[in-house]
């Protein structure tokens, strides 16, 4: 299957929230319970944009997933912190849509200067637990019973990565997603792209 890699617009929220909305539905992968509106999906993107990336993966005609990071608290000293987040369209799960998402996404964050990204997922779920192993995340913790939803409660766990080679010493400020160029943001969404 061959796809491309795009910094998401607002022409993707409809197809973007078109895959959301079953983990949403049908699932305890999303602890949301009622699938967003159009307006609200396009806000989260606006906030996200341009402080970090959020991308889309293009097949001719169709959105096939996208990825995005947010800052992961909101105290100063863990402004070098984000979590991050992917979904893909049901039938092109396995077919390395997440895994190029979470590539492209993990360098641009890198190049911005994040130190440490992390995943966090309502288990089981042995496709995400699977992706975040394969892109060198490490399991962090593993906490019970920590969301309810579908009638019952469900367990999450945090996965993270260290984006950093040196992870000692003072960090550089963090640079936003929109100053890295465009030149730049497209070499590295055509490096991860599959075609």
């Amino acid at each position: 299957m061959s796809f491309c890699l795009q910094v998401a617009g607002d022409g993707d929220i409809f197809p973007m929230l078109a895959i959301y909305a079953p983990y949403v539905r049908d699932t305890a992968i999303t602890f949301e319970y009622e699938v967003p509106t159009a307006a609200e999906f396009g806000a989260r993107l606006h906030h996200v944009l341009p402080e970090y990336p959020w991308l889309v993966c293009r097949a001719p005609g169709q959105v096939l997933g996208y990825a995005y990071a947010h800052r992961h608290m909101e105290r100063a000293a863990y402004g070098w912190n984000v979590e991050c987040s992917v979904y893909v369209l049901g039938s092109a799960r396995g077919r390395g849509v997440g895994r190029a998402l979470y590539g492209a996404l993990l360098e641009l964050l890198r190049l911005q200067g994040v130190v440490n990204a992390y995943g966090c997922i309502a288990v089981p779920n042995e496709p995400s637990e699977a992706l975040h192993k394969a892109t060198s995340f490490s399991l962090l913790g593993h906490f019970p019973a920590s969301g309810w939803k579908q009638g019952r409660w469900h367990d999450i766990v945090w996965y993270g990565r260290c984006l950093q080679e040196d992870g000692e010493g003072e960090p550089a400020p963090l640079r936003p997603f929109g100053s890295l160029g465009q030149d730049l943001v497209d070499e590295v969404l055509r490096r991860h792209a599959r075609g």
